[in-house]
């Protein structure tokens, strides 16, 4: 009884645990690294899946629409971003995420709403003020961004004009997910669940890993 209430419990979060670990195994073995590469955008995709499902039946459709929406326009910022530069800064996508979509893997819009969703339930409990809970949440991303930058680039994800990354870069990602955080709260959708909050652990947890390896 015991042991399946703690699978029952757990279990939904030792999983995703998992997948990461298997992907930090296999991305750091050159006898798997091209595998791992190969099935990233359609991991991210079924994990990102996996977390909204349950996130949404636990808080409802109002979550959905705030995460189409937050898809919407992630994924048309990164198309302004890659033809002009304006946003992000000179960079451009190479074909390990692909399918893309205007020279923006479709999968990017996705994995933004999932980082955004994760920084603002990890805030959740502790600030309850609209502009600190958002700044914070902006901030969190921001962090999970800093790790992602080097090993993204390593992996073949996108590269950047300059050879490294612009500070441009770090503020266009606070002001995103500032904004997409405060819609959130200031709209009182009913957001917060723990997988959100492993998911994004995992993958931070994951771009670590890699980062020192």
């Amino acid at each position: 009884m015991e042991r399946k209430t703690f699978i029952k419990k757990y279990g939904i979060y030792i999983f995703i645990y998992v997948i990461f670990l298997v992907g930090i195994v296999g991305h750091a073995s050159p006898h798997t690294f091209d595998l791992m590469v190969t099935i990233t955008p359609f991991t991210l995709f079924i994990m990102g899946t996996f977390v909204l499902y349950h996130a949404v039946k636990k808080n409802g459709i109002a979550l959905l629409v705030w995460a189409m929406g937050t898809y919407l326009i992630t994924f048309t910022l990164e198309i302004i971003g890659v033809h002009t530069g304006f946003i992000f800064g000179d960079y451009n996508y190479g074909d390990v995420l692909s399918p893309s979509l205007f020279g923006v893997p479709l999968v990017i819009g996705y994995n933004w709403v999932f980082v955004i969703l994760g920084a603002a339930c990890i805030v959740q409990h502790y600030i309850s003020r609209l502009l600190f809970f958002a700044s914070a949440a902006g901030l969190i991303t921001v962090l999970f961004d800093i790790f992602l930058e080097p090993v993204a680039i390593q992996l073949g994800y996108w590269t950047w004009d300059t050879g490294y990354v612009p500070l441009q870069n770090y503020a266009a990602w606070f002001a995103i997910s500032f904004a997409a955080a405060w819609v959130l709260k200031r709209f009182k959708v009913a957001f917060y669940t723990p997988v959100a909050i492993h998911y994004f652990i995992a993958q931070l947890l994951f771009f670590v890993a890699l980062y020192f390896l």
